[in-house]
């Protein structure tokens, strides 16, 4: 038996890839959408995702999808469940500690898709959005505390 050359076994893993395990339609896309919302306020701190769970699916022919996201940013810890059902979506969202502040809803191209007031008790609802990529702006009421942002995740 031969050996292969190192391009040739390169190669040979570059096609079985390919055919395996190919790029996901339209990640191109989207990582590019991301990139560019994720640019465009460069004054704006992101929260880290730190826990995603899914929720069970009812047994009696439900379509609704319901998931919960949790992001942390210093000592501000915000869970949101996101519902969606078909074309549309609602989030709802708490805040520890709850803060007056303003949730801004931003799609893939920067365009508002909701605004919420967070209540005295930490929580807020944001109806009727859209599906796909998402971002959320928090922008606290005190004024001596900067903006911060969820990273963009799909709704």
């Amino acid at each position: 038996m031969s050996e292969m050359s190192r391009e040739d076994l390169l190669e040979v893993v570059r096609k079985v890839w390919i055919e395996r395990d190919p790029v996901p339609d339209g990640l191109v896309s989207r990582m590019q959408a991301a990139a560019a919302m994720a640019g465009s306020d460069l004054d704006v701190e992101l929260m880290l995702l730190v826990e995603r769970s899914h929720e069970l699916a009812g047994a009696r022919g439900d379509t609704t999808t319901s998931y919960t996201l949790r992001f942390v940013h210093g000592d501000t810890d915000l869970l949101l469940r996101i519902a969606v059902d078909g074309d549309e979506s609602r989030v709802d969202g708490w805040i520890v500690p709850p803060e007056a502040m303003t949730v801004r809803a931003l799609a893939a191209d920067g365009e508002p898709r909701g605004t919420a007031v967070v209540s005295d008790k930490g929580r807020f609802e944001l109806t009727g959005l859209p599906t796909g990529l998402m971002q959320l702006r928090l922008e606290p009421h005190d004024p001596e505390r900067p903006a911060f942002a969820t990273p963009t995740f799909e709704i």
